[in-house]
């Protein structure tokens, strides 16, 4: 419940929006599950974001650019439309499904997703994975993933215009692997892993994302070189590094063992997906 709210405004460009937002109190509305969920007192008034523009998918040479207002199952549907000739978009799509249930991904918006910020999220980490960026109306900057997951501000108040996702190759796999009490439930580890073959059908690039290792979602730069320059998976995994937190879903100790056998589980399989493609 937003119990302060008492002003709803309804811009008309995104440089009314971006005005609006430097007043205090004044929070964006997305689909409006981040802040339901969220109900802070201090959201005095918010931004409907429905006469944007933001609603749309941008297409580019190299990747596709989803607008923040766009629902979940319409990032999914985007996605499942490009499925049979790009491996990453395959990989979102069957990402977004394992993560929602399609009551919510339908009333979810991508801006939710990425100011909630859920530290155990399949999809940011994916995104986090494949060097999606993020465009900032509000600060006119563009961001990574890894900026944006690490930040200390406060996300809901940022007023998100798109988030660009690269395309990939085509001889390339998307491999999540997870650890959770159920098959349904969020994951208390996981590792996400996208291979991309060169020469020899060895792994050229690299990337390896995990959450639940640390306070969020996290890249592992000398795991991705190792593996590109050896091919080794066990070689690679020497170099994992992580920090996870203990609660009562999993011990430090448990975590950290996890999120090897996630890993190594999610790249093992990512390339011989790729090697099959």
């Amino acid at each position: 419940m937003l119990l302060n709210l008492n002003t709803i405004y309804e811009p008309q460009t995104l440089d009314e929006a971006v005005r609006r937002l430097a007043e205090p109190g004044v929070y964006p509305l997305y689909g409006g599950v981040a802040l339901q969920r969220a109900s802070n007192p201090a959201v005095e008034a918010v931004i409907k974001l429905d006469r944007l523009g933001l609603d749309r998918l941008s297409e580019a040479e190299n990747a596709l650019a989803f607008g923040s207002m766009m629902s979940l199952e319409q990032v999914r549907q985007a996605c499942l439309a490009r499925a049979a000739r790009v491996p990453v978009m395959r990989g979102l799509a069957e990402t977004l499904k394992a993560d929602q249930p399609e009551t919510l991904r339908n009333t979810m918006t991508l801006g939710d997703l990425l100011v909630e910020r859920d530290p155990q999220s399949l999809t940011l980490t994916l995104l986090l994975a494949l060097d999606a960026t993020i465009r900032r109306a509000d600060v006119g900057m563009h961001l990574t993933m890894a900026s944006w997951l690490s930040a200390e501000e406060d996300g809901a108040r940022a007023l998100i215009a798109d988030v660009s996702v690269p395309l990939g190759a085509v001889q390339a796999a998307v491999v999540v692997e997870k650890v959770a009490r159920t098959p349904a439930d969020a994951p208390i580890v996981a590792a996400v892993a996208y291979v991309e073959l060169g020469e020899g059908d060895q792994p050229a690039y690299t990337a390896l994302a995990l959450c639940g290792a640390a306070r969020y979602p996290v890249r592992q730069p000398e795991v991705e070189r190792v593996l590109d320059e050896t091919g080794d998976v066990e070689r690679a995994l020497e170099a994992l590094a992580v920090d996870p937190p203990g609660d009562h879903w999993g011990s430090r100790e448990y975590r950290a063992a996890m999120a090897r056998v996630t890993a190594r589980r999610a790249l093992t399989a990512a390339i011989a997906q790729a090697r099959a493609a």
